[in-house]
This record gives C-alpha cells, structure tokens and sequence, in this order.
C-alpha cells in the first residue's frame, strides 16, 4: 500500500498530466480549425505581423526624434534662443549675435548659465595624413563644458585658449582615426594639434560633436553684434523660475537701437523639442513626414487587428452550433474560453514569428533610408508591446463573445440565422482604409511631379549645372566646356549668386525708401550680385519693368516678390531706398530652397565695380547640357579637369536637379516609406475583403442551394451579392474621399506651389476598386453558386 506521502506526490503529476493533455486536445481543435480556414487564417497572420513590423518601427522612430537632447543633466532647463528673421516677426531662426549670451546671463537673474556655440555644419571633415573623415566640428568655449558636461579625459586644457591652434577629440573620434594610438600631439592637415581627448556626447543631439575648437581671441575681445551671425544662444535657466512668465519678460525686452535693431522679441525653444519644432534643421526627413509615417503605421496596425478580430467573430459565428453543442455535453465557459485562447494564441505566435522575420530583413534598409541609429532589440521590444497589446484585446473580445453566447438560449444558438452587420462594417472600414491610402499616395507622388515639372518656381533649374574651381590656371576654362559637344550654353559666374547648391548671401539692413508706412522700422535684404547672362541663364521671370542689361548703372535693381511686399509697394517700378537704388524690374520669386519655405526679400544687382574681389581666386562657370546626356558631360568634364587643368587646388561640380532634389529628400524617403505602407495596407485590405466574401458565401451556402434549386442561375446569384457589396463600395469610397480631401488639403498648404486634386484621380481609385471588389466577389460567388444544391443542403 502507497503511503500518504507518496498520494501527495503522485497527485499534481497526474493533474498535470491531464492539464497537458488537454492542452494537446485544445491545440488539435485549434490547428483543425486554422487549416479549416486556412485562407483566413494565412489573412490574419500576414496582417498581424505586418502590423507588428510597421508598429514597432514607426513608433520607434517617433521616439528617437523626439527624445533629441534629453540626455543632458539639466535638458528640462535648457533653452534655444530664436530671433527674427528678415521674413518678418512671424519667422525665427537660431543664429544671433555672439555678444547676446553673455548679455542675457547678465541681464536675467532667471539666467543660470548661457553660451554662444557654432554648431558644425553638415558634411564637414577633417584630413589627416591626406586621408579625410567625416566629423563634426563645434566651435564653443569653456562654458560649453561645463553646460553639456563634457569631461576632459586626457590631455590639457590648452583647445580653449583662442588662436591657440589646438583642438580637443572625441573618444570614439579618436579611436576611429588613430586606432589604439594616443592622439594627443597629432596634428591634423590643417595644422591644428590635438591636446586633449574629451568626453563625447550622444549623436542623438543637434549639438553633438567630434572635435570641439574655441572662438578667435578677436571675437572674444571684440565681439559686436551682428544680426546674420552664424551662432546660437543656448541657456540653462534657473529651477523652478515660472517659465511662461520669464518667456514674456524675455518677448518684451529691449536691448537698446546701440546693439542691434534685429534683437527684439526675444523667444526661446526647449533643446529638446527644437528638433522636431525647427523646420529649418537639417534632417533627411522632416518631423512632420515621420508623424504621416506613424499615423500610417497605425493605420496598418488597426486595419489588420481588425480585419483579424472580424475573421474571428465571423468564424465563431458559424462555429455557434458547435460550441453549442459542447455546451450541452457538459463544457463550461472556462473551457471553451481556453480553448478559443489556445487557438489565437498560436495565430499570434505564427504572426509574430513573420513579424521578426520581415523586421529583421527590413532593419537595415530602413536605418538607411531614415539615417537614424538604433538597435534590433529595440524594435524587437515594440513589437513585443504591440504583441501584448493584441492579446489583451483578443481577450477582452473573447470573453464578451463568451458572455453574449452564454446568456443566448441554447436552441436559438443553433437555429439562429446569421445576420452580418459587423462583417459589413468591416468590410466599410477596410475600403475607407485602403481607398483612402491609395488616394493619399496618389496625392504626394502628384505633389512631387509637380514641383519637379512646375514653371511656377520662378527659374528654370532642367538640364542645367555648375562647375567652381581654384587655382592658379583656370582660364580658359569657359571656354573649354564650350567644346563639349553635350553643352549647349555657357555663362561665366565667377563671385556671382550661387543657387545650386545655396551659400550664404550678402545682407543689408534698408531704413529708407519711398513711401515708407510709418509702422515698418527696417527691412533685411540679401543682395545677389549676377549678370544679365546669368537672368537668362536661370530664365527669371519678369513681373513688371524691364529685367538688367549691360549698360544699366549700379544704382538700377531688380527686386522679388517678396521685397516689394515687404516695403509696402504696389507699384515698385521706378521707387529708390537707401538714398541711391532704383527698381527697374520685379522678378517672380525664385524658389531654389525647400519648397515648404517662404522667399526672403531679395535684391538683385551687376557686380560691382570691385567685382575681382568676390571671385577669391576661384572661377565659377554655369552650363546647359543636353537633355538626356548628364552622365557622359559630367564624365568628360572630369576628364577635362584631369587632363588640361590638372593644376587646380579643388573643383566643385554640381547637377542642379539632382541639388534642387536634396531639398525634396524628406518627401521622396516618405514615398518610399508610404509607397510599401500603403501597398501592405491595400493588400490587408484586399486580402480581408476576400476572407470576409468567402465566410459570407460560406454562411449562405444553403440560401444560395435553395436559390438554386427554384430556379436561380449563377448570374442571379452574382447580381444579388454584386448589389449588396457595391452599396458599401459607395459608402467607404464617400467616406474615403471626404477624409482624404480634408488630409490632403491640410497636407498640401505647408508648400509654397501646390498641385491640383482632379477629378481623374478619384474616377482611377474608383474604377480600380470596383475592379477588385467585382473579382472578389464574382469568383466566391461562382464557387458557391456551382456546388450541387443537394450534396449541401445534405451537409447542411
């Protein structure tokens, strides 16, 4: 006989023999149910993890941008100082006088600390050994340490003192250039010697850094103050002060006419939020476009939860007889529960196993594509949230299914008929999705062409490019490209405006001009200097007047659109300001930037007199290729260089369509990015469209055998469901187009030129649908509708 302690042994293992075995029955009925219907099933489970890869790079992604800067020890109290641009009090931009930092620290006790810096700009490098690296190079000064809490590691001090010529590196900078070599008394190409090895900081900052220089001994003793100043203005302010207070103290103060009339309306952005608040920082992709990406995603995300919860009421809905039945031999709520868990359960797992699978082969391509550094553990643990996420929701729609079916008569579970309002809102739901996504698509790539082929842009930019040089032996060198039998015309821009790529601009400050409203102080104008050939080159469209020619005076101008607006004209033709410039024409404005900023107010002139000067040794040639022939111009143009003018220091060659295509960089990455978003939503939708047709015609195949059977043919049969889905092809495709317009309206008024929403798209989407939704339905229906009407209502 056992003794008792062997009973007690023996009794969980025998209970836990039985829960397993019943787990093994509950995974035999959910995978006889999954291949039962397999199609659905292969639906929801390429949906649901399209959703999780979507989800968790997208969110992802959104979380990077906005956690910029957040690492700092005292991020909540710092603060970006904005000043007025030229465009007027409603635009601001970052840089500001270097004098300004110290004069806020001193002016404002609710200052704590406040430095100026010179942030690198993009694409910098440094050369050592005749080998270059990309780096980051910030000018700052002490203070700079000790605000960001940067360490000095090794070496000294000494990069602090100005004109010093030494200069501090980075850590992970070091490493990368010198390996496990000490860097301290290296010395790069340009003579600067490393003296120090610095702590670094986060690339997840608009200030970080590889190498850190300090400001000349000039402009430290001699600061002045000068409104296009490259720096920014960074304060620490002081704990608790009441910020919304201090900000109106900081709008309202006056500097004083003596430092500078643009140093007014002084506003500050937190450091952590300029990122995605600036819309002037250079990024691949603007916040905005990251933000239609998320929303995207999420709507991935719900379309496919949906869809999958809709198959699964719709299955549990032709199940009811079934669980009816084993209801009545005795199952409980508990079981059954268990049971329908087991079987989503394994959907979510084949799901999220795809979804780690498509994460994992699109990892690299999208760090590419949206340039920002993370990790794959990261997106694995958002997909994870997203996972649990989908598992309480799935229980929770469970058990109210549960609930609703337990509180039925049993004899009206298994002789009630069906009626599918909730598959009909799911298949409204998934046509507004998918409708709305390809017109939204449709929209963008519109836009994009647009800016691309406009003649609205005011210059014509097509088939032409730029070549700068420096040396000693570049004459000729117009001349030259003129024997290139690709080029069709060329223009000698030497110390000229640039357009392609933009480089800083000349500015002046106006006080004075004709019929000047009293409530205007100043207007900031840049000056560019070009030549006639240069207006006909670029083909600038004249508004009013006459455009520049050879004989014109110094004093004759041509002005933008945007200038004549700023000084209040309405007639420009022939006004003076500043004592000695006449308009003689008004331009439309050149729109050479990224298209969602305004034109500043912009002169035009001749050269001056003193033109040699602005040439700084460097010979800048403007031409026009044939179309079609970029690649072998820009082959023997090389060549050219190479061969004939090997003399030269340096040479810069630009295509201005593909610089004028940088500025366009963020929409086309949200092409592509909404490009595969939309395709996988369309096919989601699509997809479940079919799933929910074939579980209706499965529901109604005894309806249509009886059909059948009084005389129904099979194009009855295909009018009734063709009816009966074309009404909700109206009410989604309704739906869809009011909700889209609205988006893209929004969407569209953030750029300068805008395209037109015709009418031929919404005909295109339309057609295509009715196209998708006739196949789907024609070919369920014929399967039904062919099967002998006695062999089903015999299985019936």
């Amino acid at each position: 006989m056992k003794s008792q302690s062997d009973t007690i042994k023996t009794l969980p293992i025998g209970e836990g023999w039985g829960r397993a075995s019943l787990f093994l029955h509950y995974l035999k009925i959910a995978f006889r149910n999954m291949w039962k219907f397999k199609n659905q099933t292969l639906v929801s489970v390429i949906g649901l993890a399209a959703g999780f890869t979507c989800f968790a790079l997208a969110t992802l992604w959104l979380v990077y941008e906005m956690t910029y800067d957040s690492f700092h020890k005292n991020a909540k109290q710092m603060y970006v100082v904005y000043l007025p641009s030229s465009l007027g009090a409603t635009d601001y931009d970052r840089p500001t006088p270097f004098p300004l930092a110290s004069y806020l620290k001193e002016t404002f006790p609710e200052i704590e600390d406040a430095i100026p810096l010179l942030p690198s700009s993009r694409g910098s490098a440094v050369s050592v050994e005749n080998v270059g690296f990309p780096a980051s190079v910030i000018w700052a000064d002490s203070s700079f340490l000790r605000m960001f809490d940067i360490k000095i590691m090794e070496g000294s001090g000494e990069f602090l003192i100005p004109d010093s010529r030494k200069i501090a590196v980075t850590q992970e900078k070091a490493r990368q250039i010198f390996g496990s070599e000490n860097p301290i008394g290296k010395t790069l190409d340009n003579g600067e010697m490393i003296c120090a090895v610095v702590s670094g900081m986060s690339k997840r900052s608009n200030y970080a850094f590889d190498f850190i220089r300090t400001f000349s001994a000039r402009t430290l003793t001699n600061p002045t103050w000068n409104a296009s100043g490259p720096e920014h203005t960074v304060i620490t302010l002081v704990p608790g002060i009441d910020v919304e207070a201090f900000e109106k103290k900081l709008f309202e103060h006056d500097v004083g006419e003596a430092r500078n009339a643009f140093v007014k309306k002084i506003k500050i952005k937190p450091i952590t939020k300029i990122r995605y608040t600036d819309q002037k920082i250079e990024k691949n992709i603007q916040f905005q476009h990251i933000v239609i990406f998320a929303v995207s995603g999420v709507l991935v995300i719900l379309c496919s939860l949906f869809n999958y919860l809709t198959l699964f009421i719709s299955r549990f809905r032709i199940r009811q007889k079934e669980l009816a039945l084993r209801m009545l031999c005795g199952a409980s709520g508990r079981s059954l529960l268990a049971m329908l868990s087991v079987e989503c359960m394994l959907t979510l797992f084949f799901a999220v196993t795809l979804g780690c699978m498509l994460t994992q082969l699109v990892h690299n391509p999208f760090l590419m594509l949206s340039d920002i550094q993370m990790r794959l553990s990261d997106i694995y643990r958002e997909l994870l949230m997203y996972v649990g996420g989908v598992i309480l929701v799935s229980m929770l729609t469970f058990w109210l299914l549960l609930v609703i079916f337990r509180n039925r008569n049993m004899d009206a579970s298994i002789r009630r008929s069906n009626h599918n309002m909730s598959r009909k809102i799911s298949a409204v739901v998934q046509l507004i999705i998918g409708i709305g996504f390809a017109f939204c698509t449709t929209v963008i790539l519109k836009q994009m062409y647009f800016l691309h082929h406009t003649d609205e842009l005011g210059f014509s930019f097509q088939n032409r490019g730029s070549l700068t040089v420096w040396g000693k032996d570049n004459e000729g060198l117009a001349n030259r490209l003129k024997q290139i039998p690709e080029i069709m015309e060329v223009v000698d821009a030497s110390g000229m405006a640039s357009l392609f790529p933009q480089r800083s601009n000349m500015s002046q400050s106006i006080n004075t001009w004709d019929d000047k409203p009293a409530d205007t102080e100043i207007i900031n104008l840049q000056r560019q200097f070009v030549s006639p050939e240069y207006n006909t080159f670029y083909d600038f469209r004249l508004l009013a007047g006459e455009m520049l020619t050879d004989a014109d005076p110094d004093s004759l101008v041509l002005l933008n659109e945007s200038a004549v607006k700023a000084f209040g004209w309405y007639e420009p033709v022939g006004k003076r300001f500043a004592g000695k410039y006449t308009v003689k024409g008004v331009i439309r404005n050149v729109y050479c930037h990224a298209p969602t900023l305004q034109a500043k107010p912009v002169c035009i002139s001749k050269p001056p007199a003193d033109f040699s000067l602005y040439t700084f040794g460097g010979t800048t040639v403007l031409f026009k290729y044939r179309e079609g022939m970029w690649k072998s111009c820009k082959e023997k143009i090389e060549q050219l260089i190479e061969t004939e003018f090997s003399g030269l220091s340096s040479k810069s060659l630009y295509n201005n369509e593909e610089e004028f295509d940088k500025h366009l960089k963020s929409e086309n990455v949200l092409i592509k990015l909404l490009s595969v978003v939309s395709a996988v939503c369309i096919l989601i939708c699509v997809f479940g469209f079919v799933s929910l047709v074939s579980l209706a015609c499965e529901e109604r195949r005894k309806s249509i055998a009886v059909r059948k059977v009084i005389g129904a043919t099979a194009g009855d049969i295909l009018v009734m469901f063709a009816k009966e889905y074309s009404q909700l092809q109206v009410i989604g495709t309704a739906i869809a187009f009011s909700a889209g317009y609205f988006i893209m309206q929004r969407w569209l008024e953030q750029y300068v030129k805008q395209t037109s929403i015709p009418v031929w798209i919404y005909f295109s989407i339309v057609f295509v649908m009715a196209l998708v939704i006739i196949g789907c339905v024609g070919w369920q229906v014929y399967k039904a509708s062919v099967e002998n009407p006695a062999e089903v209502i015999k299985s019936e």
